[in-house]
């Protein structure tokens, strides 16, 4: 595996797979990698003669939101993981790197980026695009691999790559989970024992709400309650947002026709936890 930590030496690098006549898969991680990352480079290595894994904390997007503390990288750890995955290379660039002194540039997808996510942490996903697009532009990928755990960036990122023209194919990876259902994430790790264990709350509404929707229940409102109401049951989590929103425009609907995401979020302690479950379609 090469690690690399400049533009020019990642540009370098992809140029020799190229000439070699591998084709790229790019799965962009924040580091402290888990199991549900990893998947993405397992389906990467399947798919690809070279696999790029980037490691970037964006200044402009910290984490995904509910993602541990910016200082808490281990790169050596990392490093260790993705060597073992069989990556061929890493990218670690520095802030100054993608964000250049004189740097103005930001990426905006209209109608995406301002609710749910972006309503929690206005400008969130307005540095999400821009970061993803800076990657994009540097590795140049055949395939890009992200998580379903992130619906919402899902739908942002494949929206901005057909507005923009972009010949990047979006493979979609389901969300890796627990035994008990808790989506793996590295913001687990800031749980107690008895806060973990609260957590499990988040599929289990999720899971309410798809089980009302195969018995034939279509108002989303209905749905959004069945969720909030499990929510409310757990003394531990404050509940940021329960939706049920179009899986293509994230719109909050009145009755579910047609793909749809139900979507939550909620504080346990000092960790901010996410989840989501498609309806009516399967992710993969």
């Amino acid at each position: 595996m090469i690690v690399v930590h400049t533009a020019d030496e990642l540009r370098d690098a992809i140029l020799q797979r190229r000439i070699a006549g591998d084709s790229v898969g790019f799965v962009p991680t924040m580091g402290m990698l888990h199991d549900g990352q990893l998947s993405l480079v397992r389906r990467a290595r399947a798919d690809n003669g070279c696999v790029v894994v980037s490691s970037f904390v964006n200044p402009h997007a910290f984490s995904t939101l509910d993602e541990g503390q910016p200082g808490a990288r281990d790169h050596v750890r990392d490093l260790a993981l993705l060597d073992h995955a069989e990556v061929d290379i890493a990218f670690l660039p520095e802030v100054t790197t993608l964000y250049p002194p004189d740097d103005t540039t930001r990426v905006t997808v209209e109608g995406l980026t301002r609710q749910l996510e972006g309503a929690s942490r206005p400008g969130h996903l307005d540095g999400l695009t821009t970061v993803m697009l800076k990657l994009l532009h540097l590795v140049g990928p055949a395939r890009l691999y992200l998580g379903q755990r992130h619906a919402q960036q899902v739908v942002i990122v494949r929206r901005m790559l057909r507005d923009l023209f972009m010949n990047v194919e979006l493979v979609i990876c389901p969300t890796i989970r627990d035994d008990d259902g808790l989506a793996l994430s590295s913001a687990n790790a800031l749980l107690g024992i008895e806060e973990r264990h609260a957590a499990t709350c988040l599929y289990n509404a999720l899971n309410a709400a798809k089980a009302a929707y195969d018995a034939g229940e279509r108002s989303a409102e209905v749905l959004r309650w069945r969720m909030t109401d499990v929510l409310a049951a757990e003394h531990r989590a404050r509940i940021d947002y329960v939706s049920v929103a179009d899986a293509a425009t994230l719109a909050e609907l009145q009755r579910v026709s047609g793909p749809a995401l139900a979507l939550v979020a909620i504080w346990i302690g000092r960790a901010r936890l996410t989840d989501n479950m498609p309806l009516a379609w399967d992710v993969a």
